[in-house]
């Protein structure tokens, strides 16, 4: 029953026991829990190294699931594929098939679909689903009060660790995929260990788990059962020192104390109270009433556009191998929420587990992790009680609940500041996020930015808001209309609800109207539909220093600012500078224009934005900063070499290009 640790890995010294149950004699086994390999026939057989190894194993991580070529190709090439990719691709399945038809493999094994392959396997083919296999087996068993043999599932399945997931594929690919398997290997040895603590192999255990603990200080299932065992085999004073090491390492890393679990754990060992063992019977019970939850908002009715994107996203959050996060980043009343709930719906068949959503409120009154873990654990039937108090043991719960599951969760508004690492699901779940800054320092993250309306897109949703017939009778205001609108999806919806309270005004007065106001965003605010919040509630967030460069930026009598420009405007040395520049175009109230310039950088504002900012300027700076930003850019020296780097001139906002979505 002993489970000694090997490089980190566990090793059954009685897998000799278990020799054969892996592949049992079948036709085909493959096995990507350490290296990969192939064994036909009992035997194995040997795949060409590099990208026939890659292909081999995107194809397994998705079993009978078609991957696309695309998808084969990001995977072997990552960012920089060759032109003939997609025939090397073709060439490395052809090999594979060769490869296994010449040991005797069925000569379907991969199959060629629409736009890419699948590899068909049965629950026992592939060591990951017989491990699987093996954990459901053993959970039942507990449930039923077997624990004996519980214990023995349980080291059946960890015998299919032979090291780490797919050791010899260096890449992305590989990454998430580790990463998920270790966080599974952990729950399933950690509900052994505590099996083991309730059939009293105290003194068994402590040899298993000291170097794990030694490892992975922070992992307090694995302190907590350290602790007990030391405790339970009369060893009090190495249990406290278990706590003691373990305080410290996570105030010196995280600088948080331990868990009110394990603090109440320490305290009883101290006082010499008894320590009852795990509730191993309780721990793995299925919930009783566990359900599938859906809790997307429905979509808007009038949602219009976005294609392209709809169609990356979704294609990233379908693809396989582990965890999947996208985030939409943007400024406030791009449409990021629409367009997230949109694509979720439209995935609800390839999220089986069911869907959860979280408002977390940005920046205006964020939402703890903590109180959103405890709604998606409601949603999934733990009951309150059952529901661990601190933010860590709620997330280690919610993993444990999603590693078997394939889940949707779009969390929408979410903060540079968020802990939303907690967040996460384990398992093959995808995650989809919307954000006002760019969510990049989420590992493995794939970011999309979110900007105004193409202008055909633009005057479709304009149209499905005040009639079609009333916008084609003055499309020229009405395309004046989206314009003054910096194309943004939310302030087109204002100035549809306008139009629509008033059925009598036609689109041009209206667009005289928005032209001539010098607070024009007000006149884009009505009710929820408020333009000038949301970017109020982002330009809250910015340094006072940030603030300042963004009012001067907007003075700037020119549709583009070059980098030259923004350094003669700001009052701050030219790398305060830059970082302030870097610090607006993460909040979105800046875009970098796209394409080279010879003079570093040039930046642009939504027109929208621009006006907003301008009108607090004026109110906040006054006339004489307005003329001092003039005199500076007369005065730069790039200005006196003919201002070459001017992008756009003086021009009118007719002529001012919204540049559409585009990828990070």
């Amino acid at each position: 029953m002993i489970l000694p640790i090997r490089n980190g890995y566990s090793s059954l010294n009685t897998g000799r026991l278990y020799e054969g149950t892996d592949d049992n004699g079948r036709e085909v086994f493959f096995r990507i829990l350490g290296p990969l390999q192939v064994i036909v026939h009992g035997k194995p057989i040997r795949v060409g190294r590099n990208r026939q190894l890659t292909v081999l194993a995107a194809l397994l991580l998705n079993a009978n699931r078609v991957v696309p070529i695309n998808s084969l190709i990001d995977a072997v090439w990552r960012s920089a594929p060759p032109a003939t990719a997609d025939k090397q691709i073709q060439t490395c399945v052809w090999r594979l098939r060769n490869a296994f038809a010449a040991a005797g493999a069925p000569v379907d094994l991969i199959e060629t679909e629409q736009g890419g392959y699948r590899i068909r396997l049965d629950e026992e083919d592939l060591d990951a689903h017989a491990f699987e296999k093996a954990v459901r087996q053993a959970r039942e068993l507990v449930t039923a009060g077997n624990l004996e043999s519980a214990s023995a599932e349980y080291q059946r399945a960890l015998a299919f660790y032979r090291g780490q997931p797919l050791a010899d594929i260096p890449g992305p690919l590989t990454y998430a995929v580790a990463a998920h398997w270790e966080e599974r290997r952990f729950s399933v040895l950690e509900g052994w260990i505590d099996i083991g603590l309730n059939l009293g192999r105290h003194a068994e255990l402590i040899s298993e788990l000291k170097p794990l603990v030694a490892e992975y200080p922070m992992r307090e299932r694995l302190c907590a059962q350290l602790m007990t065992a030391l405790y339970q085999s009369q060893r009090r004073a190495e249990a406290l020192t278990v706590y003691r090491n373990s305080r410290l390492a996570q105030i010196n890393n995280l600088g948080l104390e331990p868990s009110a679990e394990l603090q109440e754990l320490h305290q009883k060992i101290l006082a010499g109270e008894p320590i009852a063992p795990p509730p191993a019977a309780v721990a793995h019970q299925p919930w009783p009433c566990a359900k599938v939850p859906a809790q997307l908002p429905p979509r808007t009715k009038d949602f219009t556009g976005r294609h392209d994107l709809l169609q990356r996203i979704t294609s990233d959050l379908r693809a396989g191998g582990g965890p999947r996060v996208v985030a939409l980043a943007g400024c406030g009343g791009t449409g990021k929420t629409a367009l997230a709930i949109h694509a979720g719906l439209a995935l609800q068949q390839h999220f089986p587990d069911g869907q959860l959503y979280a408002d977390l409120r940005g920046q205006t009154d964020p939402a703890h992790p903590q109180e959103v873990l405890n709604g998606f654990l409601n949603a999934f039937g733990v009951p309150e009680q059952r529901i661990p108090a601190g933010l860590a043991a709620r997330a280690a719960l919610f993993r444990s609940i999603t590693a078997s599951k394939h889940l949707l969760i779009v969390l929408d508004d979410v903060a540079e500041s968020t802990r939303y690492e907690a967040l996460l699901p384990s398992g093959e779940s995808a995650v989809l996020c919307t954000g006002r800054t760019s969510l990049l320092k989420i590992p493995g993250l794939t970011e999309y930015r979110v900007d105004g309306l193409p202008t055909d897109e633009a005057l479709d949703l304009l149209a499905s808001l005040v009639g079609v017939e009333r916008l084609f009778a003055e499309v020229n205001n009405a395309r004046r209309i989206v314009q003054l609108c910096g194309h943004l999806p939310l302030a087109i919806r204002a100035a549809g609800a306008r139009l629509r309270a008033r059925p009598h005004c036609t689109l041009r007065s209206f667009t005289d109207r928005l032209a001539t106001r010098q607070d024009r965003i007000a006149e884009l605010s009505i009710g929820s539909l408020d333009m000038g919040a949301r970017l109020d509630s982002t330009v809250g967030q910015l340094s006072p220093a940030a603030y300042r460069l963004w009012l001067r930026l907007s003075m700037c009598d020119v549709d583009s600012v070059p980098e030259w420009m923004a350094s003669a405007v700001s009052d701050r040395p030219g790398e305060d500078t830059q970082r302030l520049l870097d610090t607006l175009v993460n909040m979105h109230l800046l875009a970098v224009t796209p394409g080279r310039a010879p003079g570093g950088p040039i930046y642009s504002f939504n027109p929208l934005v621009r006006d907003h900012a301008r009108q607090r300027a004026a109110t906040e700076l006054g006339a004489l900063a307005r003329q001092d930003v003039m005199d500076r850019i007369a005065l730069a020296p790039c200005a006196r070499k003919g201002a070459a780097g001017v992008s756009g001139g003086h021009r009118s906002d007719e002529e001012r290009t919204v540049y559409g979505t585009q990828a990070v």
